[in-house]
């Protein structure tokens, strides 16, 4: 409890302070960082089962283009929308103008970055990512995933109804080549051998020799490692 509130006090000091800066409030602007940040809708997720966020609490983090700040920030995966809250404990949420934008989570010491990718709809998006490995020019990156799941009713009378649900489900991995949009990377191996134009063959034959699991962390970056060698 002390711990909690030694931290909760350094939220306030420090975001007290920087208030006035950076913030788009509902009847004006700020000052320096109005291009940075939008107002966060008004939502009602009090009847939802579960969690849209990779953790419910607001956490230590800092900002790549404001590394002189700490801000309390949480992630909220199923918007793929990153949320802070001010010192007068309204919450807004970051815009995804700034691509080269990295939100440094402090105590679990985790780092996302923004990265444009091809959603499932074929549309090219922006979102949150962490990175597993970059070299050359390949990047795999790893974006968590929750789902939200309808409420059904009772449909005998008998059956049991089912509220409404965010559900945490499997991450996904996505390579980026170069500079171009990030492509979801399918775990059949000849789909996704077939990424590689010109090395099929030899990426195939590597994966199906070293018994590669696509799906896996480390197995991606034993790839990635392969098409890049020192």
């Amino acid at each position: 409890m002390k711990k909690t509130a030694f931290y909760l006090s350094i939220y306030l000091i420090s975001l007290m302070s920087s208030a006035q800066v950076g913030i788009n409030y509902a009847g004006g602007t700020s000052t320096k960082l109005d291009y940075t940040f939008l107002s966060q809708s008004t939502n009602n997720d009090d009847q939802i089962k579960g969690s849209k966020y990779l953790n419910d609490d607001f956490a230590r983090g800092q900002i790549s283009d404001f590394n002189d700040k700490i801000f309390a920030i949480r992630y909220d995966i199923y918007n793929d929308q990153m949320e802070f809250q001010a010192g007068d404990g309204q919450i807004y949420v970051m815009n995804k103008n700034n691509v080269s934008r990295e939100i440094v989570f402090l105590d679990s010491k985790t780092r996302y970055k923004l990265f444009d990718y091809i959603s499932d709809e074929g549309n090219t998006k922006s979102g949150y990512f962490l990175i597993l490995k970059s070299l050359g020019k390949y990047k795999i990156l790893k974006k968590n995933r929750i789902i939200f799941i309808e409420a059904k009713e009772s449909s005998t009378g008998y059956d049991a109804p089912h509220p409404a649900t965010y559900k945490k489900t499997k991450n996904r991995h996505y390579i980026v080549f170069d500079n171009a949009p990030g492509v979801l990377i399918d775990t059949n191996k000849k789909k996704f051998s077939s990424l590689f134009k010109g090395q099929e063959k030899d990426v195939l034959n590597f994966i199906k020799k070293n018994k590669i699991k696509l799906s896996v962390d480390d197995d991606l970056i034993k790839v990635l490692n392969y098409l890049n060698p020192k």
